[in-house]
């Protein structure tokens, strides 16, 4: 007699039961490798069962052209550069006198051995006692050698300049009537044409109260025959204009 057991306890409706099956051994085929799983397949090989692999674009190598092109750029700018430079230095040289154009005016005078510029709007000028000379409205330029009585070449510098100072005061008394006295003397030892020269300068003023002042310069210049030379000017009235116009003419003077 068997002792009673407890009631099993019935199936869980919601519990899942799992069963094994066993499944049939497919028979060998001759060949097959007993280590192997008789559900492992061998599929002939083909080039798209491999994954796909990314393609990358590689640069193009750089071309040595960019050399040239470095290089080239750095030529023009320098031969920019080198243009530039001589086109500045040339603009600041005085140009000449080209072969063929017109030199400036000038007249030289063989008695009194001297040379001066004609400036443009003056002319030639013919006065008695003198050896040239040239005018334009109220300014005359005249050229005369020495008178008797001169000091001749063995002067010293301030000798030449007081003997300038008198005959440019004399040669004002004679061209310029009614000469009632002067003011602002100037005298100055130069040298002209590698030889000794002196100038002198003053402004005139008339005894006529109506009449403008004048301004009157010389010229005194050494000579070959060891005498002295004189270009002398002067203009009526007296202005910053009417002098550099006169002072050009003086300081144009060279011995011939």
């Amino acid at each position: 007699m068997n002792p009673e057991q407890p009631d099993q306890p019935g199936p869980d409706p919601n519990r899942t039961i799992r069963h094994r099956w066993p499944h049939p051994e497919s028979p060998q085929e001759p060949g097959h490798d007993p280590g192997q799983s008789p559900y492992t397949q061998h599929l002939p090989y083909t080039p798209d069962m491999l994954p796909d692999v990314p393609q990358y674009e590689t640069k193009p190598p750089k071309s040595s052209w960019w050399w040239v092109i470095v290089v080239g750029g750095i030529a023009i700018l320098v031969a920019a550069v080198a243009v530039v430079a001589l086109l500045w230095g040339r603009s600041t040289v005085e140009p000449t006198v080209k072969p063929g154009s017109q030199a400036p005016a000038r007249v030289t005078d063989t008695k009194a051995q001297v040379s001066y510029l004609i400036p443009a709007g003056w002319k030639k000028a013919d006065r008695p006692s003198y050896t040239s000379g040239i005018s334009a409205g109220g300014a005359v330029v005249v050229a005369f050698p020495q008178q008797q009585g001169g000091i001749g070449g063995a002067a010293t510098s301030e000798q030449l300049q007081a003997r300038a100072d008198a005959v440019a005061l004399d040669t004002a008394r004679r061209l310029l009537p009614d000469v009632g006295g002067r003011d602002g003397l100037r005298t100055r030892a130069l040298e002209v044409g590698g030889r000794p020269a002196a100038t002198a300068s003053f402004r005139v003023v008339f005894k006529s109260a109506t009449k403008d002042p004048a301004y009157v310069r010389i010229m005194a210049v050494h000579t070959d025959d060891g005498g002295l030379s004189y270009v002398y000017g002067s203009t009526v009235p007296d202005g910053d204009t009417a002098r550099r116009a006169l002072d050009d003419v003086l300081d144009s003077v060279t011995p011939v």
